[in-house]
């Protein structure tokens, strides 16, 4: 039996567990921060990485167990080693809320030695070097975590190089120039000088965002028009259903397919533009070379932060914990269990509640839960099962290809990304506009063609502007009329809202428009090397401006039901003005309910 090294070291820390969390459990960046060499993976098998490294005079390379956690409270790893001086190596981190405030962290680490040089080096390597690097990443993570903005981890030094510098203000005085928000502008440029590479590996605008308190839209608008001046590259990740790790990462549009692989989870899955494809972003290699595939942790909880406990409870026996949940739903499975047992959690549910893993599988009922819970993991089957809970929502955080795609400014200025014009990949809700103006015909008749092709010019100018300030995009025109696409409903009829009256403002006779809205799911295809849409939600929605009598919206059922749209039309439509009308679509077996409201 090898000699095994016992380790434990405490810190006291001024930030909460919650508040830590994020920076203490992302051992990819804790190995970087703490001096580790960067990673390869080599193989998944059975949910085991096989995972080497390089020092000066060794290759080491271990199978690595799955982490298990507890947010915020705890995680570990267990590692066991094929080459090097090391044999195992299991790693226990615990993070204990203190009264009135802070946190104890505590750190333990259990390590076999291989041979001489893991006897004589875990001692110094490990217990004395480890210790001091660990005490600063803590210390560390707890300055930022207690200042409340974990986004920016600060480099030592600043990055950008004289010529990175140089172009980037010079891009910025032409993005000044051409409208770009100046605040992202002057906070991208901080970020990218001060933030470290794996912080800059992924941008997400949406994140920035929200640390930047800059408007979401003004902030990826304007990574959108830094990556068309070669300031910023933009990339398109395709994220697992399964683990909502990058499957792939893609650098156009043209490159997704309807159907992806992952390999660490070994699935098969659809592709879906609103729901598994997020666009982040990179800085050009002009402004700051970053190597976006180097690694220093292969698998970590911060890499599936969806993911509220991953737990392993061996058989016949219960595990009892702690953890904190967010107001929603979430499902929790058993690796040995088919299907899985979903949850609500609210402010008034349960504090105490058991979990059985037996023959009798999971109860159907949506269960309801607190958000402070003490949970038992009980494991009624002969086999080892692993417990995972996870948050059903994706991250609110990531800006889908469907946003992007939905905005006018990307359609300006990446009108050449497009998908592959044999692929049809699924959109899982965009909300589609159809317009016309009524008795244009007439309207050439009366006023002439000169100023009747005026007016219906200036018509299509109000629409593209008032599209693209509603964040939504000019699909196509076709006559007088136009197909845009918007993320939200209530965008639509905002717009049109904004388009009639500027319409009847502008000119006698006053033009009117016949409006149709309609939101659901549909299929992205290339039609004449434009992006467009196709289904049932287009038909639709297409079929709907007919039911209009001019200076009307008519919309499905489903846009009725919206939240937003019920509140806007409560404050803007006049009384009376909204009916509820059975339509006949033409090419639909039955009549549809439809919605008319004067605009």
């Amino acid at each position: 039996m090898p000699q095994e090294y016992y380790y434990q070291w405490t810190w006291e820390l001024s930030a909460s567990p919650e508040a830590l969390w994020p920076l203490v459990s992302d051992t990819n960046r804790f190995n970087r921060d703490t001096g580790l060499p960067s990673m390869k993976l080599l193989g998944i098998q059975n949910g085991v990485k096989r995972v080497k490294f390089d020092l000066p005079i060794v290759s080491v390379e271990w199978e690595e167990e799955p982490f298990e956690w507890t947010y915020p409270y705890r995680f570990g790893i267990l590692r066991r080693y094929r080459t090097g001086p090391l044999l195992e190596m299991r790693v226990d981190c615990r993070l204990e809320r203190l009264s009135p405030a802070g946190t104890r962290l505590t750190y333990q680490a259990w390590i076999k030695p291989r041979n001489i040089f893991g006897i004589v080096g875990i001692p110094i390597v490990i217990g004395m070097y480890s210790r001091q690097r660990f005490g600063e990443a803590y210390k560390l993570y707890d300055r930022i975590a207690s200042r409340g903005d974990p986004l920016l981890v600060v480099a030592t030094g600043r990055k950008l190089s004289p010529s990175g510098h140089a172009r980037f203000k010079a891009l910025n005085g032409r993005l000044l120039n051409e409208g770009a928000n100046a605040q992202t502008l002057d906070r991208l440029y901080e970020y990218l000088h001060r933030a470290d590479d794996l912080s800059i590996q992924r941008m997400r605008p949406y994140a920035l965002a929200d640390g930047w308190k800059i408007p979401r839209r003004t902030v990826l608008e304007t990574f959108l028009k830094a990556t068309r001046a070669g300031m910023l590259d933009m990339y398109w990740d395709l994220l697992c259903p399964e683990c909502r790790g990058v499957a792939k990462d893609h650098q156009h549009l043209s490159d997704l397919s309807g159907t992806s692989h992952c390999n660490t989870c070994q699935i098969d899955f659809n592709v879906n533009l609103d729901h598994n494809v997020e666009v982040i972003f990179r800085p050009n290699p002009s402004i700051r070379a970053v190597d976006a595939a180097v690694e220093f942790c292969v698998g970590s909880p911060q890499r599936q932060p969806h993911i509220i406990f991953s737990l392993v409870v061996p058989p016949r026996e219960e595990l009892p914990i702690y953890t904190l949940l967010q107001e929603g739903r979430y499902r929790l499975r058993a690796s040995g269990l088919e299907g899985t047992q979903n949850l609500v959690a609210t402010g008034d549910g349960p504090v105490q509640k058991d979990f059985h893993a037996d023959s009798l599988g999971w109860n159907t009922d949506i269960q309801p839960i607190g958000l402070s819970p003490y949970i038992r993991l009980l494991n009624r089957t002969d086999f080892t099962q692993t417990f995972q809970l996870e948050r059903t929502t994706w991250s609110d955080q990531a800006a889908t290809a469907a946003d992007v795609t939905t905005l006018q400014v990307f359609r300006d200025l990446f009108s050449s990304e497009v998908i592959r014009p044999e692929e049809e990949i699924s959109v899982g809700s965009t909300t589609l506009m159809f317009t016309d103006l009524r008795n244009s015909t007439r309207l050439y008749r009366e006023i002439g063609d000169a100023p009747a092709f005026g007016r219906v010019r200036e018509h299509f100018e109000i629409l593209e502007s008032t599209v693209a300030a509603e964040g939504g995009a000019i699909v196509k025109t076709m006559g007088d009329s136009i197909m845009a696409s918007f993320r939200k409903p209530v965008s639509a009829l905002r717009a049109i809202w904004s388009v009639q009256k500027e319409l009847a403002a502008r000119g006698v006779p006053p033009l009117l428009i016949k409006v149709g809205i309609h939101t659901g799911p549909c299929i992205a295809v290339n039609l004449n090397d434009r992006l467009d849409y196709f289904g049932s939600t287009v038909n639709i929605a297409a079929r709907l401006p007919g039911f209009s009598n001019g200076g009307e919206a008519i919309f499905s059922e489903s846009v009725r039901n919206d939240p937003e749209v019920l509140e806007f039309l409560e404050h803007n439509a006049a009384p009376n003005s909204l009916a509820r009308f059975q339509g006949d679509l033409r090419g639909f077996d039955k009549p549809m309910e439809l919605w008319r409201v004067k605009v």
